[in-house]
């Protein structure tokens, strides 16, 4: 059973915005964003230059910005298609047995 499933995540062009897409599964919160996160969608392709797709993971409940960088685990994917799926398998992967949220 998948703890994430794919059609939760945004599709491959919205990451060009810029934009890093977050959420929650139980005790777990992850994100995911264009590495460099840049806006480059009104960018020629050409002119683009290098970037893949990095996944975060960390235990909750603090959002991304509120959470010591030795707490989180990430991982590079190619940008494309496949390294999304990879991505969200990644994720997933690291969802698997998280506990339910506890209330601070």
């Amino acid at each position: 059973m998948n703890c994430l499933e794919r059609e939760r995540f945004y599709t491959l062009e919205h990451y060009e915005y810029g934009e890093a897409f977050t959420g929650s599964f139980r005790s777990k919160c992850y994100r995911l964003a264009i590495e460099p996160l840049e806006n480059v969608h009104f960018v020629p392709p050409d002119k683009r230059g290098e970037r893949s797709l990095r996944a975060w993971v960390w235990d909750g409940p603090f959002a991304f910005a509120e959470t010591e960088d030795e707490k989180k685990e990430c991982k590079d994917f190619p940008y494309s298609e496949e390294g999304l799926d990879a991505a969200v398998e990644w994720l997933d992967s690291r969802c698997e047995g998280a506990e339910p949220l506890k209330l601070l």
